[in-house]
């Protein structure tokens, strides 16, 4: 998705809406990319988990979200954020006896420097071993 445009872009002003239709886009645009059920309930999942926590360290409280859509994964980018804050989203996604929930529904997680020194949180989620070797 660098080169390329977002399939949609999402701004939210307020928080507590955002998971619930972050999910909602991320579920409409998994199953056009026809993602396997268990791979579009974990990027919904995904989807509000990280709208969630990112937006308690949204710049200015509103939350920006990029969802992209190349080579059958869904990419769900978040920011730009303070520089720091993409690694607490990760970290405060994390279950007692679990872990770090987001970085183990997604196929790829990466943290992206933007210009004035803050970050965006870029997470990817494809089809999964099981689709690609059929």
């Amino acid at each position: 998705m660098r080169g390329t445009p977002p399939a949609a872009r999402l701004t939210f002003a307020r928080p507590d809406v955002g998971g619930a239709v972050l999910e909602r886009v991320v579920g409409a645009l998994g199953a056009r990319l026809d993602l396997p059920l268990d791979r579009l309930s974990e990027a919904q999942m995904v989807g509000a988990a990280v709208a969630s926590v990112a937006a308690r360290h949204a710049e200015e409280g509103v939350l920006r979200v990029d969802l992209g859509a190349d080579g059958g994964a869904l990419s769900i980018t978040v920011g730009p954020l303070p520089a720091g804050a993409a690694q607490r989203v990760l970290d405060e996604s994390a279950l007692p006896g679990v872990g770090a929930v987001l970085e183990r529904l997604v196929d790829h997680c990466e943290v992206e420097a933007v210009d004035g020194g803050g970050e965006r949180l870029r997470l990817t989620i494809g089809a999964g071993a099981e689709a690609t070797a059929s």
